[in-house]
């Protein structure tokens, strides 16, 4: 991360945003442009209800901690939650995860 990208992540932090690294907002606009692609062919109906809650918050951008202090589990409970959906589903990334739960919420 060069000095800039770093400022950037800084001072998104710092407003209370997510800073997402061009590259990855490149990979995101892609995906979101073709529709019916997915990073995996996997149906969410494998996940348990409370892996659903948890897909939920990731898509929102919520990172563990946040996740565990909303849903009353511990941080690394909510990281083994996570863990669990992203093995389920085929995904390798909280990225894809999150545009797996925007691609197939209700």
């Amino acid at each position: 991360m060069n000095s800039f990208t770093f400022a950037a992540a800084i001072r998104a932090a710092r407003n209370g945003e997510m800073y997402l690294d061009p590259a990855v907002a490149g990979m995101v606009a892609r995906q979101l442009r073709t529709p019916g692609a997915s990073a995996s062919g996997a149906d969410d109906s494998v996940l348990t209800p409370r892996e659903r809650d948890v897909l939920a918050l990731v898509a929102q951008g919520l990172p563990n901690r946040a996740i565990g202090d909303a849903l009353g589990i511990t941080e690394r409970t909510a990281r083994t939650h996570v863990s669990n959906i992203l093995a389920k589903l085929g995904l390798t990334s909280r990225t894809q995860a999150a545009l797996y739960a925007v691609r197939h919420a209700p």
